[in-house]
């Protein structure tokens, strides 16, 4: 049965409560004790170093992973209980990178977004390409609907993968470091997509090492360090060259977004060298 009308206006929370997780044959954990929550027409942005547990803590929030304390909800429904529609339905994911082990073209990878929407032996019909033909356009892919992923660069590959999630229509949006490969123009236009799904009502949470781009987009910041949240709250409130520089353990200054724009005055981090004063 496909999705209904009702079920796209549907905006729930997802929420982590003291999730914790440790590796097989780890020393610490890779999240300790850790809560959030994905709210609807909001933008939380996660960062920290290498190793801090990012995207061990968005595995736990996507179900791919099972916390060994803690929980995960979906509008107090624990996510455990809801079956793997279900959870497509609700939550999109855009993973670092992953492999096909078959050729497949981008529009037959961003139509397996609309595979949560079909029933059984179902077909995809009218409105389903045009939610795909869509997404391709809003990710820029559309050019290269017809060739294979293989034939394109890391950066057209993600942002493939960006417009697969759109294409399945949930309200939750968990991205991994969706910027990674791609240059200046098209890392601007995905925060600027971001901010247009977080002002229709989803909610999103987006992994970033950019910080500067996390502050200039984001509502809210969760700093992590070696598993655990460190600092949380609003750009403005979080991003002090105090905590900054405890977590990554680096010299630098933490100066406000010259502008012109809404971001104007947006705290915009500035590593130093070792030999500046």
């Amino acid at each position: 049965m496909r999705g209904t009308a009702a079920s796209r206006d549907w905006r729930p929370v997802l929420e982590g409560r003291d999730l914790s997780f440790i590796h097989p044959r780890a020393d610490e954990p890779a999240v300790c004790r850790v809560s959030l929550s994905v709210s609807p027409g909001r933008l939380l942005a996660v960062v920290g170093p290498n190793g801090a547990g990012k995207t061990t803590l968005l595995k736990l929030l996507s179900g791919s992973l099972t916390p060994q304390d803690g929980g995960v909800t979906l509008d107090d429904r624990a996510l455990s209980d809801l079956g793997d529609r279900e959870r497509a339905l609700a939550i999109a994911v855009v993973p670092q990178s992953e492999s096909s082990p078959f050729p497949v073209t981008v529009r037959e990878m961003v139509g397996m977004g609309r595979y949560a929407h079909l029933g059984p032996w179902e077909r995809s019909g009218d409105r389903d390409r045009a939610v795909v033909d869509d997404a391709m356009a809003r990710c820029a892919v559309a050019e290269f609907a017809e060739r294979h992923l293989g034939e394109l660069s890391g950066g057209e590959r993600q942002r493939a993968r960006i417009a697969r999630a759109l294409a399945q229509e949930a309200p939750v949006l968990l991205l991994d470091e969706p910027t990674a490969g791609l240059d200046l123009r098209y890392r601007m236009e995905l925060f600027h997509l971001l901010r247009e799904l977080r002002a229709a009502g989803l909610g999103v949470l987006v992994i970033t090492h950019d910080l500067n781009l996390a502050a200039r987009f984001a509502d809210r910041l969760l700093l992590l360090d070696r598993g655990r949240a460190r600092a949380r709250g609003t750009p403005d409130g979080m991003l002090s060259r105090e905590s900054l520089e405890a977590v990554y353990d680096w010299p630098l200054r933490v100066v406000p977004h010259p502008g012109p724009g809404s971001d104007t005055g947006a705290p915009q981090t500035v590593p130093l060298r070792r030999d500046d004063p």
